[in-house]
């Protein structure tokens, strides 16, 4: 009993046991703010990125090619997911899915990029670069639909679809819209949306067509001028359908083109009808957005400035998208392939300098990832013949193998990208080192479009 008791609760045990004060929380630390962004400008910044090289063929690809844009201060990537009649993407229901992806059939390299680029800091824009017009013989839409296939007037034929065939541009229209539709993209980018060339367009289909519409009989020559309206229309109004049609459902999503600008431009607007955008290719682009029918457009000026006459041409193309009357809808595009890296960067300048007049464009695009110089364009260091064109020799500057002009190839491609942010040098075969100075040394934001 007297055991037990002392076992018993007492005051000495009421104490042992009761409970012990809660410590005091322990303060969690707040996270330690991003500094702001300091931008310059807002401008477009973009750069074409073509799927007949690497870019988003794979997971490490895509999360390259976001690491470089930031690193050069880009903020828009044009990048191809349909080059012939197929789709580096995985939501489509009408072409199959590109066959050099890299991976699982469950990555969808299109989503992949969306997704880094838009939660990257600075966000950048994806819009989608589809080829429009051209399909290339292998795809299965040339090979199932014989009947539109593009001919020239003696019968050829060369990979494109005929734009004067309805059904070839509801088909196409809608492979736009899908992709528009099922994807988070900032734009969708038309390529190749014209005819091939003046002679192009003579199917039964488009030829019937054009005799319903005009009354006309006989085959028309192909220089005949109601014929080449007629086909100049049909191209104005699938753009024109297509912009309407993305108003109406995904208004967010910016329609944008790529633009013929063969030889020299207009020297004032009404020499517009002479160019070879209007009367070879039958692409009024000048209509389109001066009527708003693209939210914007890219003027390919692909012109080499060690050549004179192409850089008065580059210039002459330049001064007529800037004092257009409408500039606010044009992103000029350049081709770095064709240039040597220096001459790249002043071409760049002078896009981003205001005109005579005071009057600017939205900004530039690049062509491109794949190829940013006369060094890294496989086109030249391919072919002995193109590069001993070059003005800098010798262009292989005591390479011997084809291995070793590839690795420096992608050396160049990989330096010009920090060239266009910050103070870089090159080697040259000739000069030896040239120091280059940038022309993004800050952010910029995407600059609002007219109506957005």
């Amino acid at each position: 009993m007297v055991v037990l008791s002392g076992c018993g609760p007492g005051p000495q045990s009421a104490v042992a046991t009761s409970p012990t004060p809660p410590a005091s929380p322990s303060p969690i630390a707040s996270p330690t703010p991003e500094p702001p962004i300091v931008y310059g400008p807002p401008q477009y910044r973009a750069m074409w990125v073509d799927a007949f090289n690497d870019g988003i063929k794979s997971r490490a690809q895509v999360e390259k090619l976001v690491a470089d844009a930031h690193r050069a201060n880009l903020n828009v990537l044009i990048v191809q997911v349909r080059k012939r009649g197929d789709a580096y993407f995985n939501r489509s229901y009408e072409e199959p899915r590109a066959v050099d992806i890299a991976g699982s059939r469950g990555f969808d390299p299109l989503a992949y990029l969306i997704q880094l680029a838009h939660a990257s800091r600075p966000s950048i824009e994806v819009h989608a670069w589809l080829n429009t017009f051209f399909a290339g013989q292998e795809s299965g839409v040339y090979r199932k639909h014989g009947d539109w296939v593009n001919v020239t007037n003696d019968g050829a034929t060369g990979g494109y679809l005929d734009p004067g065939n309805p059904d070839v541009q509801a088909y196409t229209h809608k492979i736009f819209m899908d992709v528009a539709r099922n994807y988070d993209v900032d734009g969708v980018h038309m390529d190749f949306v014209r005819y091939p060339g003046a002679t192009w367009g003579y199917t039964p289909t488009s030829l019937a067509q054009y005799k319903h519409d005009t009354g006309t009989t006989g085959t028309p020559a192909p220089e005949d001028p109601r014929w080449q309206a007629w086909r100049r229309d049909r191209v104005t109004a699938f753009v024109r359908d297509l912009h309407a049609d993305l108003q109406q459902q995904k208004p967010s999503v910016k329609l944008s083109a790529a633009l013929i600008c063969f030889g020299g431009g207009p020297a004032t607007p009404g020499d517009w009808i002479y160019t070879s955008a209007y009367t070879s290719v039958f692409q009024d682009w000048s209509s389109w957005l001066a009527k708003g029918y693209i939210d914007f457009g890219v003027p390919m000026n692909y012109d080499s400035d060690w050549i004179g006459r192409e850089k008065g041409w580059f210039d002459r193309w330049l001064n007529f998208e800037k004092d257009s009357g409408f500039a606010n809808r044009v992103v000029t595009g350049m081709g770095a392939f064709l240039n040597y890296p220096d001459d790249s960067l002043a071409q760049i300048r002078r896009v981003l300098a205001p005109s005579a007049r005071g009057n600017q464009t939205l900004g530039v695009a690049i062509y491109s990832y794949a190829a940013t110089s006369v060094y890294g364009n496989s086109d030249f260091y391919n072919s002995t013949d193109l590069y001993s064109g070059l003005p800098r020799q010798p262009y292989a500057g005591g390479i011997t193998t084809a291995a070793g002009l590839e690795e420096r190839a992608q050396a160049f491609n990989e330096s010009f990208m920090t060239q266009l942010s910050q103070p870089a040098d090159y080697r040259d075969v000739q000069l030896g080192v040239l120091h280059t100075l940038p022309v993004f040394t800050l952010p910029a934001q995407v600059p609002p479009l007219p109506g957005s």
